[in-house]
């Protein structure tokens, strides 16, 4: 599939920055836009979030997001289920803050932003899963962008012996648009499943994918244990 990606906005926390998105502005997480009493409820996975979208969002007041994780606000959740194994009684707030459209949810009732919005999750692909969606859209004219965003925690402790990719607290966004005539545009073909492996210490795809989109090179390769795919960037 061939598009354009403007609005790039990558956010890794502080302490986990890595050498391939080493190139890019890492600025401090920016919820001015976000009331006081509502900023205290966020989670460190809602912050980053929301931060992404709304940088990536830029003037564009009405725009449809497509939103990907692979585990959601899994720290969140494993909370949940730590008050359900003492019996103490959830709070309503939090549970509805963990659901998988949270994020979504919460930007468009603070962005102010009526657009149509999803909440995809499909393993270690959901960002490209978040891109195909877009790009079907986009390409089909229900829409003309799209805003597509990604966030992921670090996986809590009794979910690390399950890990199969490094564990950094990210989240990626950009607005998804159509290939215009004789601009520059990207190129995303997925590979035959035999070609490429990885080991379970890769890069989330999702950063890879970052990296890629940041550096413009003329081929990226990226991969995991069940896929690859090639990006391209066709300068024009």
């Amino acid at each position: 599939m061939k598009f354009v990606v403007n609005n790039l906005c990558v956010w890794v926390a502080p302490e986990q920055q890595i050498a391939e998105l080493s190139h890019l502005d890492h600025p401090d997480l920016d919820l001015s836009w976000v009331a006081p009493m509502q900023r205290r409820r966020l989670s460190p996975f809602m912050k980053m979030a929301l931060h992404t979208m709304h940088q990536a969002q830029g003037e564009h007041q009405q725009l449809a997001v497509n939103f990907s994780s692979r585990h959601g606000d899994l720290p969140k959740t494993a909370q949940l289920l730590h008050s359900l194994v003492e019996q103490e009684p959830l709070s309503p707030t939090a549970f509805g803050l963990s659901v998988h459209n949270a994020a979504t949810g919460l930007f468009s009732i603070i962005a102010k932003n009526k657009a149509p919005m999803n909440a995809i999750a499909g393993d270690q692909d959901s960002i490209i899963s978040a891109m195909i969606d877009g790009f079907a859209r986009v390409q089909s004219g229900v829409e003309q962008q799209i805003l597509v965003a990604h966030a992921e925690s670090v996986l809590p402790d009794e979910y690390l012996p399950f890990s199969d990719e490094q564990q950094i607290a990210h989240s990626v966004s950009f607005i998804l648009s159509k290939v215009q005539v004789d601009k520059p545009y990207f190129e995303l073909t997925k590979l035959p499943e035999s070609e490429h492996s990885q080991s379970d210490s890769c890069l989330p795809l999702s950063l890879q994918l970052a990296a890629a989109l940041a550096s413009k090179g003329s081929q990226s390769l990226l991969t995991h244990q069940q896929s690859a795919w090639m990006l391209q960037y066709h300068g024009g």
